[in-house]
């Protein structure tokens, strides 16, 4: 859907007023449908958007890598495009599209990055 701004704003001018806050809803519901472009934009729910949700071995939804030694990290700290299974805890899924992960994989079997290797290379 592809409307010019002045036909939107005159459509959103057309709208009874109490169908404004409804309008006003949709919308909002619409940007937040957006494709993230970086890794500091959230993502809707909190939850991958170019990758599977759930853990490749076990099943179990994945969760923001930050949040899961630390559910009160301050939402700047976030990095918002990775994200960990809290059950086997090995590796970080990236969510990033499909051409990004496909250059970053080369070579690798996984597609993913060891959480011992992550830590061993932070010192932690």
């Amino acid at each position: 859907m592809s409307l010019p701004k002045e036909e939107l704003h005159r459509l959103v001018d057309m709208l009874p007023e109490q169908n404004v806050a409804r309008a006003k809803r949709y919308l909002e519901r619409l940007v937040k449908s957006v494709h993230p472009e970086s890794a500091a934009m959230p993502r809707p729910h909190n939850k991958p958007f170019y990758i599977d949700p759930t853990c490749p071995k076990c099943g179990t939804p994945l969760v923001l890598a930050d949040f899961l030694d630390d559910p009160n990290t301050p939402w700047e700290n976030v990095w918002h495009d990775e994200f960990i299974c809290p059950i086997c805890r090995d590796y970080i899924y990236l969510d990033w599209p499909e051409s990004e992960r496909a250059a970053l994989n080369e070579g690798q079997e996984e597609g993913g990055v060891s959480w011992d290797e992550l830590k061993r290379e932070l010192d932690l």
